[in-house]
């Protein structure tokens, strides 16, 4: 049995990511003569002296409320809409997704609504099969005009007296005589009325909703539409180059420092690499995004530095086809790129070619900062993430602040720098007293069918 055009409109507007419902929004309120704008997470939507502030009132993948921009004047309830109302501004509007339905069928002029998803989904509801009989959602007419009451919802929007106007403007047109007067034709004793001269009528067409701008993977002008995407990008751009990457974690508890971690990695290649860790203080969470080891990979053997061990080295063959994959370092960092954008709430602004920031760029490279806001990840409170991503994903820094519930301060940074220029040398700490390599190497299981106790090693980085 197919779906009625009220359950397929649903599923389409829930499927929607946060961008593409703004701007059907958008569309929408234009098509209803309103001047909008998308701004951020909201569409700001103007007529005369009114403004109205649309949100789409969205989960996100870490909290069970949906997030509202607190200056939402109207809110589309994806979900339920009890628990949107809950989340919303108190005196903001919350439309369901059943409302939203009835103003796109009942509220524009015949045919507009039907294109308007047409254009945004690819589905002409007047395909699908009818919503049933006629009651108080209305009636979806084969053929003929559709005629239903709005709900009590939309009754407070300006769509119902625009309605109701049209419907007496039109009555008045068919009726009246010359000056607008109603009269009686010759076969009722009236007079007849004279022929009156069309005139030229200008409209005013409505102000299109600027389409946002792509400027980085899964990155637009109007913020991070996918961020798995861009850590994707990301690890690509950094499996191609080589640098020096600065990762910092830091934890504080009201404003002062307990402790910090902050580790250097040298790429020379995907599986050529140093890496260092220093730290001070003590640190409380667990697991942290920097290291829990030294380590130093040429590129065939991985060497970690394990003081436990009985030459205090360990070492396995690295496995560049599954476990090591395109590069054991830009895989760690798209996995935080991932992890940290992946918050509704993003802006993105070009950073100018005089700035600091953008000083490494090299000729024709733009520059993009994200500031982002509002995740619930990791269970926290205020959190704030900027970065900045140059136009193939490659992120060339961002930082990371948030409280956790039980109020220790986090701050993670991490940032590039040497791009291109960057060599690796053997660290001090593997080269034993007579200058043979310490440790132990390990193949793959693959190679020998198994490996024998004690020479398993379980990689923690």
């Amino acid at each position: 049995m197919r779906q009625s055009r009220r359950s397929r409109f649903g599923d389409l507007i829930r499927a929607a990511g946060p961008s593409d419902g703004r701007r059907f929004l958008a569309d929408l309120w234009t098509a209803r003569g309103w001047e909008t704008t998308v701004e951020r997470r909201l569409v700001v939507a103007r007529r005369g002296d009114r403004t109205e502030r649309l949100a789409v009132g969205s989960r996100s993948r870490f909290s069970p409320s949906p997030s509202i921009p607190a200056e939402a004047t109207v809110v589309v309830a994806l979900g339920d809409p009890a628990r949107t109302r809950r989340a919303a501004p108190d005196d903001a509007r919350v439309l369901s997704v059943d409302d939203l339905y009835e103003l796109v069928r009942y509220g524009l002029p015949g045919g507009r609504g039907d294109d308007l998803v047409a254009d945004h989904f690819g589905v002409r509801l007047a395909d699908l099969p009818g919503d049933g009989g006629v009651g108080s959602r209305g009636a979806d007419g084969v053929g003929g005009a559709v005629v239903a009451p709005l709900s009590r919802s939309l009754a407070s929007l300006p769509v119902a007296p625009l309605v109701f106007v049209a419907l007496l403007l039109a009555a008045v047109v068919v009726t009246a005589g010359p000056a607008g007067v109603p009269g009686f034709g010759p076969a009722l004793g009236g007079q007849q009325s004279p022929a009156l001269t069309p005139t030229a009528t200008t409209t005013t067409e409505p102000t299109p909703t600027p389409e946002p701008l792509s400027v980085a993977p899964g990155v637009t002008t109007a913020g991070v539409e996918n961020a798995t995407r861009l850590a994707a990008a990301h690890r690509r751009a950094a499996s191609n180059r080589s640098y020096r990457w600065t990762l910092g974690y830091r934890e504080s508890i009201a404003g002062d420092e307990t402790g910090r971690e902050v580790e250097v990695v040298l790429v020379e290649a995907p599986n050529v690499y140093v890496s260092e860790v220093e730290r001070t203080g003590r640190l409380r969470a667990f697991p942290r995004p920097t290291a829990s080891e030294d380590a130093y990979a040429d590129g065939t053997t991985r060497y970690a530095r394990r003081p436990a061990e009985p030459d205090g080295v360990a070492a396995r063959v690295l496995d560049s086809d599954v476990r090591d994959g395109p590069g054991r370092q830009a895989s760690r960092a798209a996995r935080y790129v991932d992890w940290y954008l992946s918050t509704d709430e993003t802006t993105v602004t070009r950073i100018e070619r005089a700035t600091t920031a953008a000083a490494e760029a090299g000729p024709g490279r733009a520059r993009y900062r994200i500031e982002g806001r509002g995740t619930d990840f990791p269970r926290s409170r205020g959190y704030r993430v900027e970065a900045v991503v140059e136009e193939d994903g490659f992120v060339r820094s961002m930082r990371v602040t948030y409280e956790t519930r039980d109020g220790l301060g986090v701050e993670v940074w991490f940032a590039y720098d040497a791009v291109g220029e960057t060599t690796v040398t053997r660290p001090a700490w593997l080269d034993r007293a007579d200058g043979s390599t310490g440790g132990r190497t390990v193949v793959p299981a693959t190679a020998s069918g198994s490996l024998r106790d004690g020479e398993q090693f379980r990689d923690r980085k």
